[in-house]
């Protein structure tokens, strides 16, 4: 079948005990797993947040409290400061060792850039490429299925974008959590989803 499978960054730092918790994170793994060893994709890709240790998102390089407003004059970041995260290296930056990575054909590093964000796995906050669209289309994928952390920041701006590079994108509800750090974030994010073409689907099977 012409589809991959897209896992957003399923760190240590964004699982419970992470430096920037998704609720009940872990409760993803399980059919996470079924559908690396059972699902019938072409490919598989997962992205990773890959930031340097002074990087312009963490809250802590501004003198200021996690999850502060962003003010400043980059326009690749976004409008939140984050507590310090997947830090290059360390044991957040790593994907949670419950997941079956072997079954990952390409990992896609993102928010590299000092003073860049990245919440999809398709492109940085500043619009720069990343290569999964060309990388998906030299596959002839026409179908992008999509799990992970956290549903209403990352996996949202990545099925915004896969909806923008022509793809069909399908989101399992089951195999993503997300923050929602102001009430009915996660909501919000799936009826903009279900709006701009996002088919949504509460179990994979």
């Amino acid at each position: 079948m012409n589809e991959a499978l897209i896992c957003v960054d399923l760190q240590n730092d964004f699982y419970e005990e992470g430096a920037l918790p998704v609720a009940g994170a872990s409760q993803i793994n399980f059919t996470i797993n079924k559908m690396l060893k059972e699902g019938d994709f072409k490919t598989i890709v997962a992205s990773q947040d890959w930031h340097p240790e002074n990087h312009a998102s963490f809250a802590s390089n501004h003198d200021k409290e996690p999850f502060s407003p962003y003010k400043g004059n980059l326009e690749g970041l976004g409008e939140v400061l984050w507590p310090d995260h997947c830090v290059q290296g360390t044991h957040g930056a790593e994907f949670h060792q419950d997941i079956d990575t072997d079954k990952f054909d390409l990992i896609i590093r993102k928010g590299q850039d000092l003073e860049v964000d990245s919440y999809s796995a398709f492109r940085d906050n500043d619009g720069t490429d990343l290569g999964l669209a060309a990388y998906l289309k030299g596959l002839n994928i026409k179908k992008i299925v999509l799990v992970g952390l956290a549903l209403d920041v990352c996996v949202f701006y990545t099925a915004l974008d896969g909806i923008k590079a022509d793809f069909d994108v399908e989101l399992i509800l089951e195999a993503s959590k997300g923050v929602n750090a102001e009430e009915n974030d996660v909501e919000n994010a799936i009826d903009k989803m279900i709006a701009k073409g996002v088919k949504v689907k509460e179990r994979y099977i």
